[in-house]
Parts: C-alpha cells; structure tokens; sequence
C-alpha cells in the first residue's frame, strides 16, 4: 500500500451570525459565555458498555467512545475514503507483514501528557493480550513497537487486510498509558479524543455529557462545545424528545415523520447505513443438520419478501438486498439481488427435498429483532420450518449471538470495509460466523485476498467471495436499513452513505 500523506481538513466554521440565531427550542444554544457555541444532544440506540480500550464496542456506542478516545484513522463522510487522524500517515511493507504508523506531533491527553508512540504501543498491546471485544482484531499482530517518539511499528504474522481499516475504528483508540489499568479507565478515561466526559451530569445507560478540548489537535473541526448523547431505544422516545426540544438530532420512523415541525426540523435520508439480516450460525449444520444443507438455507432466502418488508417495516427507507457488502462500494454486485427472488413455493419444495420439513429453530428475540418477527415466522412457515423466538435482553444480545445456543440469529450491522466485513461475516474468527464454518473454496479465496497487499488488486477476489456466499446462503440479508435523520434548524448531516460511523463528525453546524 502506498503511503498515505494528506491530512484531514478541518471541518468548516459557521459564522456567528449563524451561531447566535440558532434558537433554543432547538436544544442548540449555550450563550451562558456569551460566545453563541452550540450543542449538540442526539439520541442513539445504546451507550458504551465500557469505555476500557479493550474492550470497546463499534456502532451507536461510538457516539460517546470516540469523543473521548481518538483513533488513530478515521473516515471522510463525503467518499467513504480512509484518512489520517491521530496517524498522519502509513504504510506497509512489500508482503503486508509490517505496518509503521507515523504519529502526529501535536496530540495530548486531557490531563496534558503527550500522546505519543509509546502511547499507541501500550493501548496496541494492552488489546492484544488482553481478553475482550477487541483482542479478535489483533489476532494477526505479532508485535508492536514504538520505534522513535512519533513511529509505531505493527508487525503481523500474516498480513491481515482488515486491520488498517479497523483503526478507525476500536482497534485504533488510543488510551492513557499511565492510567489504562486504573478502575477509572472503564467509566472515566484519561482521554486523547475532542472532549471529555462531564461525569457530573453523566448518568451511564442514560445520559452521557461531553465537553469539548480546546486544546485538542483538531479544535477548529468540531463546532459543538459541548454534546449531549440521551440514550433512547424507542423511537416514540426520540420523537417526543425532538419536539419537546430536549435534543436536535435523532433518527425517526418514516411513518411518523410528518408529526415534525418543517420549520424548525431538516429530514435527510440515507438509503443504506446497515445490514439487516438472519444469521445462520451453524453453517456446517454441526449442531442443526438442516442448516448444513445449502438446499435449507437457500429455501430460507428464497421464503423472505424483501420488497415486503421494506415497504411494511422500513417504510420504504432502505434498500431490499441478498448480500451483506455497502452499496456504495466496490465489492457490491447489484446481479446478485436477483439471486432469490420471492418464491415460498420454491422454498418449500426445496426443504421438502432436503428431507427437513417440520423442523424447528429456535432463536433469540432481541430490540434487534422485534418489529420482524412475525414476518419472519410467517416466512419459515411458509417453506416448512418454524422458529421459536426466545426473549433475551438487550444487554446480553451480543453473548446470545455467540453462545453456541442457538441456530439463528437476527442482526443489524453497520458497513465497515470490504476487508473487515469479509472477515467479520465470512472468516473463521468472524462475528457473524461464531462457529467458525470454512471450506475449500472460502478458504482458498481468503488466501488470495490475504496474500495481497494492494485492496485494488484485491477485489476481484472479494467479488467472487460475495458471489459464493451468496449462491451458498452462508446468511439470509434482507434489507439495507436506511435512516431518516432529523436535525433540528442550524444542525446538518455530513454524509449522504458513503461513511456512517457513529461519530460526532457527522454532524456539524450550518453555514
């Protein structure tokens, strides 16, 4: 990979003008300085389990992570591309075997100190060895060095094409050195991010207040001095709050948007920001031998109204979908949609020919999973299957999706890259292939795409990966979830698709 140099840009500044007439009702305006800043108060799924390095989870949760911890690279919202941040620029040697990073001069952490090589190498390590969410992602890294103050060297066994991508991600924060094993790292951090938690008016689950850094590198990109982050499950919640003006951003319903205040709220829709899906967790068929047989797992895609359901559930916000990869990349075969058409008929006797008819399935039901239940019930009737859903909550989703309980399971999963989301979804250390399922075929493509540094010379290898998992029914996709965003009069969106990590850039102040 050649190295990359260009810096990110800095996010433009409104004026004062602007500042000064955003109105209250918008839950916008602290002049208690007399400066005019604005604040930002949004709402998201879920607030961060940990706050730990290590133990960090991607999503919704990176709206509170990722303002107090930065990462070492991060995503332009306008193309999705991959840019500088707390490394300024990178490259790999020949093989892939060895990444050096090469740190910014100017970073410090909220208490002061340097944020430096040794740094980013003992939050590197402290991942690697320590069990946790993140450690599967240092799964290649051999070692980390700190080479001189501002270089970090990662060496791999393999080359491994989904970590540089990660670190934009969890994989890439970086924690205080001298206070990552204190208590406080879980709910306090020292921070090297663009704010700090207020803990005094934080209530964890609930609430999560931010202050900005006035001393952070890149100040002058970010133009609230202080966010609010409200954690709000229900949408009837996010709704209420938008209009009582206690928060000026929030995804809504397509079917209740009309209730908001076109004078005072802007509504921007993102065709696709995740993928919703049925996991088929026992892809061997190990402990379920019906979902071993591809005949079962293609009647179970060939039984699901894509169209149906986007037009009932998503309101027609989204995008119907038989593959897992971003729309707006490169691996992405728009071909492939056509694999499965709605055919029940053509599920069944499918199923029936597998011999498996009247088999049962149960799976977790989870806030992922609620408003597509019936339908999919109704979907697995229809072909001969049932499924049983079990109530599991929130806070132990993810284990129940890894437990090994269970044959299935309903997701919903952001885009990351083409080398994380082949991994993530497909690898044998995959999230959404718990069970670690391979065969000759997976394995001799991850070969080639590990074997291969440069991600052009790559795709067609990804390709061909998304055009066998799909023809192989490894998972059932079903929508790319759009969203409906609502921003309060003086708040924008920064991104059309193309990047939707959860972080606070993807807001910004009018102009």
């Amino acid at each position: 990979m050649p190295t990359t140099s260009h810096r990110r840009g800095a996010a433009a500044i409104a004026s004062a003008a602007v500042l000064s007439s955003l109105l209250a009702a918008c839950g916008g305006q602290d002049s208690s300085d007399g400066s005019g800043a604005t604040e930002l108060a949004l709402a998201a799924f879920s607030g961060p389990n940990s706050l730990d390095p290590a133990q960090l989870v991607d999503g919704q949760q990176m709206f509170v992570w990722s303002s107090i911890l930065d990462t070492l690279l991060a995503r332009d919202y306008e193309t999705g591309e991959l840019i500088p941040n707390a490394a300024e620029s990178w490259e790999y040697n020949e093989d892939g075997t060895e990444l050096t990073l090469h740190l910014r001069d100017d970073m410090t952490f909220s208490d002061g100190d340097p944020v430096d090589a040794v740094a980013v190498a003992a939050t590197m390590e402290r991942n690697r060895t320590t069990a946790g969410i993140v450690q599967v992602k240092y799964g290649a890294v051999q070692s980390i060095t700190a080479v001189d103050e501002h270089t970090v060297t990662v060496a791999f066994t393999h080359n491994d094409p989904q970590f540089l991508p990660n670190l934009a991600l969890s994989t890439g924060a970086i924690g205080d050195p001298d206070t990552l094993d204190d208590e406080r790292t879980a709910t306090d951090p020292i921070g090297s991010g663009p704010y700090t938690l207020d803990t005094a008016n934080t209530v964890p689950g609930t609430t999560y207040v931010l202050k900005k850094r006035e001393d952070y590198w890149n100040a002058d990109a970010y133009d609230f001095e202080k966010v609010t982050v409200r954690v709000l499950q229900d949408p009837t919640a996010s709704l209420n709050a938008l209009q009582a003006g206690e928060i000026n951003a929030a995804t809504v319903q397509a079917q209740v948007s009309g209730q908001l205040d076109q004078n005072r709220f802007a509504l921007q829709q993102i065709d696709a920001q995740a993928t919703a899906y049925l996991d088929i967790l026992d892809r061997g068929g190990e402990q379920w031998p019906a979902l071993g047989d591809v005949r079962v797992r293609q009647a179970i895609n060939y039984a699901i109204d894509r169209e149906g359901i986007l037009d009932s559930i998503m309101a027609g916000v989204g995008m119907a979908t038989t593959q897992i990869y971003s729309p707006y990349g490169e691996v992405y075969d728009e071909s492939l949609n056509d694999a499965y058409p709605y055919d029940p008929d053509k599920g069944r006797a499918l199923v029936e020919e597998a011999g498996y008819e009247g088999t049962v399935f149960t799976i977790p039901s989870t806030f992922l999973s609620t408003s597509y239940e019936s339908v999919l019930s109704q979907a697995f009737e229809d072909i001969g299957l049932g499924l049983e859903w079990e109530a599991v909550p929130p806070q132990q989703a993810q284990s129940a999706h890894l437990s090994g309980d269970y044959p299935l399971s309903f997701q919903v999963t952001g885009f990351n890259s083409p080398e994380a989301d082949s991994v993530s979804h497909f690898g044998a250390s995959g999230y959404s292939n718990p069970r670690g399922y391979t065969d000759a075929t997976v394995d001799a493509l991850f070969e080639q795409i590990n074997s291969t540094v440069d991600l052009e010379e790559a795709l067609p290898s990804y390709r061909e990966l998304n055009a066998y998992a799909v023809e192989q029914a490894f998972e059932a996709p079903i929508v790319f979830t759009g969203g409906l965003w609502a921003t309060a009069d003086g708040i924008s969106l920064t991104t059309t698709g193309a990047s939707t990590i959860s972080t606070v850039r993807l807001f910004d102040v009018e102009s």
